[in-house]
Order: structure tokens, then sequence, then C-alpha cells
């Protein structure tokens, strides 16, 4: 007697029941599946952006807020820091590298990020992955070369030859390797900015600006931006060059919307945090920690869903029981027959209890389909959204979750297995001849 023929027989022999009862504990399994990875995988995606730099110095306002609207291009700056505050900060003990960053343009939905040089040669992705082209090279614009023709450009008087001579030299542009692919540039393309970054219209004429690089890909934001000069930016019309008092505080259309940092770890990277959040005029984040809280709070909302997906996962475990053992009575012939045949009381029972097990295990093998499935769509929306590139691979977990899911099953099956176990042979057949 094969037992699990008898079982696969059984099975099939209930196709409709098994199937909807199997599809309700793939769903479950699907949600929470789902729910946990792409959770996970997000948090490491968004934290792998936040290490680029340890340290951002932006306006006073929200921390979260300044983080994303530097790192990840969301949402919109709250406001500038002088630059002669950024002198300042960057000349504070225990500052390796600063990079000062102008944000506001975009160019067709994606964003323009003003940086100097040094954002190409001191950022790194991952572990101590540079930022390389796959196309052309970096723009040149040192940070001193930018600080010293802002304090030319603002300081007064009659510059615009000078000021030829920089429209001539700066209006270059970088870009991610996602901006490149989604609009067919290359190396020697122009490309034309936009005033905003929200249904921007309005374009600047007088910043065309020459495509001389493409990174290659690194999975971050960084994929979906376009960098040029920082100085080219302050150049645009409307973008500072006025010289009036309204512009004044984190107001100051001069300023700057970000550093970027990295600080020697230790006394000195606390000095500086606390140093900076004592001035009245910025504000320092750890990325790394903003993005922690974010999680946290997002991870409230996970926990309720994946407990959620658990109920579904027992209610159909329940539906498996409750369709077992509403078949016992028509059954108990079949199993009288098959105790006759010479079947132990322990095999009719292992019969059943498998037949609970495989509606289970199988409706689990479909949950790990539909959830590989809704992780690979919400993945490419995540990275639509976001530019961060989510890493995800099956593992043990799935495997955990596959065998629980299984043994569940038949412990949920030993009810009705437990009414076949007591059927008795002699009486059933007896009262059929």
């Amino acid at each position: 007697m094969n037992i699990n023929k008898i079982v696969l027989r059984n099975v099939q022999r209930r196709k409709l029941s098994s199937t909807l009862t199997a599809l309700s504990v793939a769903l479950g399994v699907a949600l929470y599946i789902a729910i946990g990875t792409l959770r996970e995988a997000s948090e490491k995606g968004f934290q792998r952006t936040a290490a680029i730099c340890d340290t951002i110095v932006g306006a006073k306002g929200d921390g979260l807020q300044l983080s994303l609207n530097t790192l990840y291009h969301m949402g919109l700056s709250a406001g500038n820091i002088s630059l002669a505050s950024f002198q300042e900060i960057n000349n504070l003990d225990g500052v390796a590298w600063s990079i000062p960053v102008a944000l506001g343009d975009s160019y067709r939905g994606h964003r323009i990020v003003g940086v100097s040089s040094e954002f190409f040669e001191r950022v790194m992705v991952g572990e101590n992955q540079n930022l390389d082209f796959a196309q052309g090279e970096a723009f040149k614009h040192t940070t001193p070369e930018f600080v010293d023709a802002h304090h030319e450009l603002f300081s007064g008087g009659d510059h615009s030859h000078d000021h030829h001579q920089l429209h001539n030299n700066v209006f270059k542009a970088v870009l991610g390797a996602d901006v490149a692919r989604s609009l067919n540039l290359s190396v020697g393309d122009v490309i034309v900015p936009s005033h905003g970054v929200e249904s921007a219209t309005e374009q600047h004429g007088d910043a065309k600006s020459e495509v001389v690089g493409v990174l290659l890909a690194t999975g971050t934001p960084i994929d979906r931006a376009i960098y040029i000069p920082i100085l080219a930016y302050y150049l645009m019309e409307g973008h500072g060059v006025e010289d009036g008092p309204e512009f004044v505080g984190a107001r100051d259309a001069r300023g700057l919307s970000a550093i970027m940092m990295s600080t020697k770890a230790g006394f000195y990277r606390q000095q500086i945090f606390r140093t900076v959040n004592n001035r009245l005029d910025a504000m320092a984040i750890f990325p790394s920690v903003e993005m922690r809280k974010l999680f946290d709070i997002i991870g409230s909302g996970d926990l309720i869903l994946r407990t959620i997906s658990l109920m579904v996962v027992v209610v159909a475990l329940i539906g498996i029981l409750v369709s077992i053992y509403n078949t016992m009575g028509s059954r108990r012939k079949e199993f009288a027959v098959l105790r006759a045949m010479g079947a132990s009381r322990k095999a009719v029972l292992r019969i059943v209890s498998l037949e609970s097990a495989a509606i289970a295990g199988g409706g689990a093998v479909l949950g790990l389909v539909f959830a590989a499935l809704t992780i690979g769509v919400l993945s490419s929306q995540i990275h639509a959204f976001s530019g961060v590139s989510l890493n995800i691979s099956a593992g043990v977990p799935e495997l955990f979750i596959f065998i629980g899911v299984t043994v569940a099953g038949a412990i949920a099956g030993l009810v009705p297995a437990l009414e076949a176990y007591r059927t008795d042979a002699a009486t059933q057949l007896s009262s059929n001849a």
C-alpha cells in the first residue's frame, strides 16, 4: 500500500476545496514574506545610500527632511546656509572632507544637483566602491575654486567679463546611469535645466550644459540625478546674482542647500555634531541615524501587516481542518476498507494528517511564488521612486516558513485524523454489507 499515492488521490478528489484552501495559505504566506523581505531589503538599501557621508549639515529644520532631500533627492530643501557658515564649519577640527551642495532645479523629471568635483573623488558607495564612469569624465570645479568664484560673484561691482568666462567654463553636466538610460543621453549632448523640481516648466535658457560624463550604475539615488558644477547653479538667472537685503538667513538665495561631510570617528565626530547644532544658523545630522528612525516608524506598520498575514495563514489552516473533518462521515467506509486490507490505525491517521500537510505545503510553495512576483514588482517601484536598488535573494528564512506551514498543516490535520483513527473497520463493513 503506497500511502503517498493515496494521499495524492484524496487531495485531487477534492480539487475545488483543496485549491481554495491552498490559495488562502498562499495569500498569507506571500504577504508575510513580501512585507518582511521588502522592509529588510529597503532598510539595507537606504542605509547603503546613507553611508555616502557620515554627516550632513543644513539649515535648521527636520533632520529626516534634510537627509531625504540631500541624499535621496526627495522633497524640498528647508532652507540655505551661508557660504561663510560653510567655511567656518569646514575649518573645524576633525573634518576629513566636505562637499557643498545646491539643489532646486531639474531636467525632465530628474533632479539637478550642484556639487564640487570632490564629489566624484571622495564619495564611495558600498565597500570602498568609488564612483566610476561609463563614459567621459568628471568636470573640474574644486571647492576652493567655487569659494573664490562665489566671493567674486557676490562682491559687487562690474564682473560681466568674469561672468562670461565662468559661463564658458562651468556649464557642464555628469549624468547618473538611470538618467542617461531613460533619456537616451550620452557625452556631448546638451541639456537645459528647468527651474524647480515639481512640474518644472520654466527653462534656464542661459544655462545650456554639455554632458561630459556618465556614471556607472551604483544602485543608489546617484543613478537618477544630474550633477553640475555648483557655481553654475548661482550663475543661472534668478539664482542669487541679485544682491538685495531680502536675501538673509535660511532664505539667502546665495547660500548652500546642504553640506555633505566625512568626519573623523569618535570624539571629533561628536564634537562637530554638537558644535554645529549649537549654532543658530545650521544643524548637523547623521543620515544613518535618520534612516534608522524612518524604518523604526515603518516597522510599526510592518509588524501590524505581518500579524494580519499570520492570521490569514492561521484561518487557512483552520479551513483545512474543517474541510477534511467535514468529509470524515462519508469516508468511514474508505478507512474501513483500508483497515481490512491490512492498514494499521496509525497508517490511517498518517494518511489524513499528510493530506492536511500536503494542502498546507502546496499553499506555502504557491505563496513563495506569489511573494517572489510581488517582491519583483514592488522592488522595481521602490527603485523608480527612490533610486535605491534592493538586493533580494531567497534563503533559510523562506525554507523555515515552508517547513513551519507544512508542519502546522499536519498538526491541524490531527483532529480529523484522530476521527479516522477511531474508525472501527468491522462495524463499518458489517453495516454496509
